[in-house]
């Protein structure tokens, strides 16, 4: 072989290594779900912030804990220091961020927990607590208590008690104190309020002995464990609920006199910066009436109903109101009561004085108004449904100012004197930007880092973004679709709807890849198109859009997921014969409901943690929708798919958890049972000891599970 046909075969054979070097590597289910184990390999490489304080965004940086606020560096706390002030060996930083109203940052180590002024290098105080026994910890404002929970009590913890002390002394299954209401509906997510001082505390004692509790058995001993939950189920008795006040000055406990009827909801506790008064929003159980009635402390008596809002579906507020820091007289409240979600400013009195924000747009966050009561800060989609963006408004005249830069997603979070913030930016084609923004009269941004385009990208899976018109035939639905890279000409391919479609939740957002769910792209490469439609029911898009679902759930829902199925049938691409749908809890209803009424159109599905009966669901949601089973006989039969498991026809697969406590296993359970008597057929899957969703590791075997069926059937 000469040296010319020698120097040619090399480079024939260097340009094919080239070649196959420059070919992204398959993903893999570890690559592309949480919990596998090269996961955050595949997630843009974000600074990782603590939180935010006013010297700039908290980040770790090798042993030390810094404060960026553009080149701006602030050193906070280094490893030494941290070792010095607490004592422990630990050689590292543990995990550690802002609490409170002052300079403090909490640091827990096993049971020890730590409270460091980063201002002054102290340690503030120090507890040593069992995270076995007390699930909650929450620390006072100024860090010098904590209380606690256990299973059932609620408990004040100071530096230097050899144990906790409890504050009622009646706890028990029946009786819970300091957690979380009404199932955590309302925006409700703990059951203990400081307030601004710190000397007293507003709790949640919660009285369930009315109901019926509903048998959860754990397998992870020998024998196996009853572990009963009390569980309200729609129609049926629910939790009466009342507040107490405690004083840490006296000890003593004082409870509003929130009287009959005893079911309603009491939700968005909110101190006046006096201390001497607690507002609350009142939902009568119908949930078609809000009362803010405002106690006295001392007395333990409402004094006024500041407001009333109704609404002839249901009303659902959220967010507890905020008082203007300068003017105590005035708070600001988030409502829907004109049906967007927006922020108006009130006296004490219940005089709206004027609304802040307007518009056919959702204010998706209210964050609270600065210490000089100037402006309040909140993040809205006033540019486009499928983003966010902060703002803030002068509560003078209303006048509103978008604070962030770039058409996407902004996920942010402020310091607590609303000088600074942080801002995680994405779009469909932009992986992530970190900036700090000074929040000054005139706003100044600066970026801390912004993530390169993966090296791959043009050879990954296509996300493409796009709207289509709802059944109505007027509203506009926004879609994700995500295909694979190249499309071969004349090749069909199998198509996968995924569906959630229920309130409170929004899938399809200008965000990279629209909100990760990284399996579609999984899915993509393997040669499925995956499609996600946010129906009318979901969430950010006004009342009217959402409660269109009220006594009906799934009626409108399917019908506009079926709409997108005419989309998707309109493409050259896709192989409608091959035609699968996976969802989870909402979804998992969606599923299996599409699945039986569109037998024809529906050849595979997989439900998870799936409601098939909402007699089965708990009262606080399940009444807001569907009012109660006695009230709306029609619309429990119609949205009852236990009996109706004659109609399905393709191939099912139901996946739930074993000590599922949120939808309870006795849905899937029942349709498995009818499902025998009518001689159809359907797979099922269990994740034993997980409950509503399967987290950590096994969601890897969850989805290899999920991919396999499809694999196999579709």
């Amino acid at each position: 072989m000469n040296c010319r046909k020698s120097l040619l075969l090399m480079a024939v054979l260097l340009t094919g290594w080239s070649l196959r070097a420059q070919s992204p590597q398959p993903l893999t289910l570890d690559d592309v779900i949480p919990g596998g184990r090269t996961w955050w390999d595949h997630q843009p490489e974000m600074p990782r912030v603590m939180g935010v304080i006013p010297e700039g965004a908290l980040i770790y940086e090798g042993d030390r804990i810094i404060a960026r606020n553009g080149n701006n560096t602030t050193p906070i706390l280094t490893a030494a220091e941290w070792q010095s002030m607490s004592g422990s060996s630990l050689q590292s930083l543990p995990a550690t961020y802002p609490v409170g109203s002052g300079s403090y940052l909490q640091a827990t180590v096993g049971d020890d927990i730590y409270f460091i002024d980063y201002r002054s290098k102290k340690l503030v105080s120090h507890y040593t607590i069992s995270r076995q026994t007390y699930g909650e910890v929450h620390p006072s404002p100024n860090a010098d208590y904590l209380m606690l929970t256990d299973e059932y009590n609620l408990y004040i913890a100071k530096p230097g008690d050899t144990e906790p002390r409890a504050i009622a002394d009646d706890a028990s299954p029946d009786i819970i104190y300091g957690q979380a209401a009404h199932r955590s509906e309302f925006g409700i997510d703990g059951g203990v309020f400081f307030s601004p001082s710190g000397r007293y505390v507003a709790f949640y004692r919660i009285d369930q002995s009315n109901v019926s509790p509903y048998p959860i058995v754990r397998m992870e001993d020998p024998i196996a464990k009853h572990s009963p939950i009390k569980y309200p189920m729609a129609g049926r008795a629910s939790q009466h609920v009342t507040i107490g006040i405690y004083d840490t000055a006296t000890g003593k406990t004082t409870y509003l006199e929130t009287g009959a009827p005893e079911d309603r909801y009491f939700t968005n506790l909110s101190w006046t910066p006096d201390e001497k008064y607690l507002y609350i929003d009142e939902v009568s159980r119908d949930q078609e009436t809000c009362q803010l009635k405002r106690y006295n402390i001392g007395t333990g008596l409402s004094e006024a109903t500041v407001l009333t809002e109704s609404n002839e579906r249901y009303i659902e507020p959220q967010r507890k109101i905020e008082f203007v820091p300068t003017r105590p007289n005035l708070f600001v409240r988030l409502s829907r009561v004109n049906g967007f979600d927006h922020l108006y400013l009130y006296n004490t009195s219940g005089e709206l004085i004027r609304q802040l924000t307007d518009g056919e747009w959702e204010v998706m966050e209210f964050w609270g108004i600065d210490p000089a009561g100037k402006y309040a800060y909140f993040s809205a989609n006033k540019e486009h449904p499928t983003r966010s963006d902060l703002y803030r408004v002068l509560l003078k005249n209303g006048r509103l100012e978008r604070l962030t830069t770039g058409d996407g997603t902004h996920s942010v979070q402020l310091s607590n004197d609303y000088s600074l913030a942080y801002d995680a930016f994405s779009s469909i084609s932009v992986p992530g930007i970190a900036t700090v923004l000074e929040l000054g009269k005139k706003v100044k941004a600066h970026v801390l880092q912004s993530c390169d385009l993966p090296r791959d990208l043009d050879m990954r899976p296509v996300v493409e973004l796009g709207s289509i018109k709802a059944a109505d035939g007027v509203t506009d639905l926004y879609y994700k679709i995500t295909r694979p890279n190249s499309l071969e000409k004349g090749r069909r391919y199998p198509v996968i709807v995924y569906v959630y479609g229920g309130p409170h939740a929004q899938l399809v957002t200008n965000s990279w890849r629209s909100l990760r769910y990284n399996w579609d792209t999984y899915m993509a490469e393997q040669g499925y198109v995956v499609f996600t439609l946010d129906n009318r029911g979901s969430a950010n898009r006004g009342h009217a859009f959402e409660s269109v679902i009220h006594r009906q759930l799934g009626v409108c829902e399917m019908a506009d997921q079926m709409k997108g199925v005419e989309y998707l049938a309109s493409l050259p691409y896709t192989d409608m014969d091959r035609l699968g749908v996976h969802g989870w809890s909402f979804g998992g209803f969606m599923t299996t409901n599409l699945m039986l009424s569109h037998n024809d159109v529906f050849k595979v599905g997989v439900a998870g943690g799936p409601v098939m009966d909402w007699r089965y669901y708990e009262v606080m949601y399940g009444e807001r929708y569907m009012d109660t089973p006695d009230e709306n006989p029609q619309g429990y039969a119609q949205s009852d798919l236990t009996t109706r498991a004659q109609d399905l026809k393709g191939r099912l697969l139901l996946i739930h958890g074993a000590v599922d406590p949120v939808v309870v296993w006795q849905n899937s359970q029942d349709f498995v049972n009818n499902a025998i008597k009518s001689r159809v057929l359907t797979d099922y899957m269990i994740y034993p000891g997980h409950e509503h969703n399967v987290i950590g590791p096994d969601r890897v075997h969850l989805y290899m599970t999920i991919t396999r069926y499809f694999n196999d059937f579709l």
